[in-house]
């Protein structure tokens, strides 16, 4: 219900031109997800928060 949920959010965010990262997806979460058939690929997942912060900071820009 909560792999569900969450990509139901994703969705959402993904129609409003939102990019979505997520990260620190527990195990038993991410194996509902592959059996819901979820389309992980698509969306952008970091094993840590801090990586995903580092990706997220390659885009913004300096002032």
């Amino acid at each position: 219900m909560v792999a569900d949920q969450l990509f139901k959010v994703i969705s959402a965010l993904n129609l409003l031109g939102i990019d979505v990262l997520i990260s620190g997806i527990r195990p038993e979460i991410a194996q509902t997800m592959v059996s819901l058939e979820i389309k992980v690929e698509e969306i952008k997942s970091f094993a840590s928060l801090h990586h995903a912060v580092q990706y997220a900071s390659s885009f913004t820009t300096h002032l």
